[in-house]
């Protein structure tokens, strides 16, 4: 049976290659949770991703880098965020002074040496590169999407906006925040700017405009849903009545389709509620939290409209079924909308984003590509751990690319991810088990191998569901079974002190080799530089 897999699989790949490259469209969201999405388990309208599900593949655990800049690091190196000099949430590079006295390369900004982007790769291989969207890669021009191998673009260049005015987000008023088309600074946005829909006009107007006898790679970087929670009325008017019940009652339930779906085994247990999550915080503010998981919901479903019209232009186009559209989001949910929602939308995961417990760092996957993937695939979900930087791997072995040893005159450091292809068609059963994974994210940390989860957080969790990262460490390591325990329930850590003890020492031995500067260290650097 394996043998005749690897036949059908060689056999698409074959015809995959008469058809020339494929094109490859990249999909990230910014801040949404695992099951969010209908075909994962979600009740937020999402038809075109979901169809995209059922004729593609899903990937059970793949995991981001918990937070945007580092996510966006590795997706676009194909590294670990620290190799690429994304350690912590630098814009302004060298400019930074706090970080500069950190003396570390691994915290000060995108590198501009020993880092080849994916773009930059496959332009190498002959595609056109464009991206669309959020960028959050370095407020400096040299660091811009142009700079690093997009033939177009429409950036912001920051983090977020305001969705209606392209305002900075913590302010209620002009002027707008720094977009780029092209290189230039746009002065003005369009009258009926909103950022999903306008990002996908110009993702739209960049294939309508690339030359058809040539591959391209696009990248398109929806902000939605991230803060703040800005929606359509028309949208938000979808879910008057969706959340109702109560986050409580809608946790449940999907955590019980994602056991029907088979995300998530049967011996699976709900997570407790975080410890902010008194019964005091479930009821303040409960009707404006409900507001915003409604505004939350109808950003999600905004993007999905936005796919649709994507999908119907490669139709249209002919493409459709030789692009490789892959589609996740750069970490978990966030708890801005209250944590009790925030865990809600991290279901069946604790925590959220910023954290290295899988609801910080778990996304969907989807990957869809007719011309590419056997039909016997379609609908599967793959198993076994994937991990944000296989994205760059993935893409170069779809289009027969190669990582380049040497670009602009400098060395470039080798990939650490892997290409998921294998598992895409089907040649693979699962993903391979045995490859350690690992996170470093203000402190938190945490490393994956087999089965195995080893999580700590750097300090106990702020009223607001927060990360403390000021103050002494106070976290202890964790260890979890996650075959029959996803939601990181039951600690074992006590019970199982040798594994525990040897898997610390991977993970220290990795953050040796990466650059890691213990968050203990920066604590003490940063308080020591706040009395200079």
């Amino acid at each position: 049976m394996k043998f005749l897999c690897h036949i059908i699989a060689l056999a698409f790949a074959v015809a995959a290659h008469a058809q020339g490259p494929p094109n490859i469209l990249l999909i990230m969201v910014d801040d949404m949770g695992y099951s969010d999405l209908g075909c994962y388990g979600g009740e937020v309208r999402t038809p075109t991703l979901d169809a995209l599900a059922a004729d593609g593949v899903r990937l059970a655990r793949f995991f981001n880098c918990a937070q945007c800049c580092p996510s966006r690091a590795s997706l676009m190196s194909g590294l670990y965020p620290h190799q690429a000099g994304v350690g912590d949430m630098n814009e302004q590079g060298a400019a930074n002074e706090l970080w500069r006295r950190i003396g570390s390369a691994s915290y000060l900004g995108f590198k501009k040496e020993g880092v080849v982007t994916l773009p930059e790769s496959l332009r190498e291989a002959g595609y056109q590169t464009f991206m669309a969207g959020k960028w959050h890669l370095g407020q400096d021009e040299s660091c811009w999407p142009g700079q690093r191998g997009f033939d177009r673009h429409f950036a912001l260049i920051g983090g977020a906006s305001e969705h209606f005015t392209g305002y900075r987000s913590w302010q209620k008023k002009g002027p707008i925040t720094k977009f780029v088309l092209n290189g230039k600074q746009v002065e003005k946005l369009p009258p009926d700017f909103y950022t999903t829909d306008t990002f996908t006009d110009h993702t739209l107007r960049f294939i309508e405009e690339s030359d058809s006898a040539r591959p391209w790679f696009g990248y398109l970087a929806f902000t939605a849903p991230h803060w703040p929670l800005q929606a359509h009325k028309s949208d938000v008017a979808k879910y008057a009545e969706t959340y109702r019940a109560g986050p409580d009652a809608i946790r449940q339930r999907r955590f019980e389709r994602l056991k029907q779906i088979g995300l998530i085994p049967d011996s699976a247990t709900l997570p407790q509620l975080d410890a902010t999550v008194t019964e005091e915080a479930k009821q303040a503010k409960s009707e404006r939290n409900e507001q915003w998981i409604r505004n939350y919901a109808a950003m999600i479903d905004r993007v999905d409209q936005n796919l649709a019209r994507i999908v119907e232009a490669l139709r249209k186009r002919g493409q459709f079924d030789n692009t490789l559209i892959l589609f996740l989001s750069d970490n978990g949910s966030d708890e801005v909308r209250g944590p009790l929602w925030g865990q809600v939308c991290n279901t069946p995961f604790r925590k959220f984003k910023v954290w290295v417990h899988d609801g910080g760092i778990a996304s969907p996957l989807i990957a869809h590509w007719p011309a590419g993937i056997p039909s016997s695939q379609r609908g599967k979900i793959v198993t076994g751990p994937a991990h944000i930087m296989d994205v760059f791997p993935t893409c170069l072995d779809a289009a027969a690319a190669k990582h380049p040893a040497t670009f602009a005159g400098h060395a470039v450091q080798p990939l650490e991810g892997a290409s998921l292809l294998p598992a895409l068609r089907g040649e693979l059963a699962t993903l391979p088990m045995d490859r350690p994974l690992f996170w470093e994210r203000m402190g938190n940390e945490a490393m994956r191998q087999g089965h195995w989860k080893l999580v700590r957080g750097y300090g106990p969790a702020a009223e607001n569901g927060g990360i403390a990262t000021s103050g002494p460490r106070t976290g202890a390591w964790e260890l979890y079974d996650t075959s029959t325990d996803p939601g990181e329930t039951r600690n074992l850590a006590a019970q199982q002190s040798e594994r525990v003890a040897s898997l610390v020492s991977q993970h220290e031995a990795w953050a040796r080799r990466i650059g890691v500067v213990p968050r203990e260290e920066i604590v003490k650097r940063m308080q020591s530089n706040d009395k200079k």
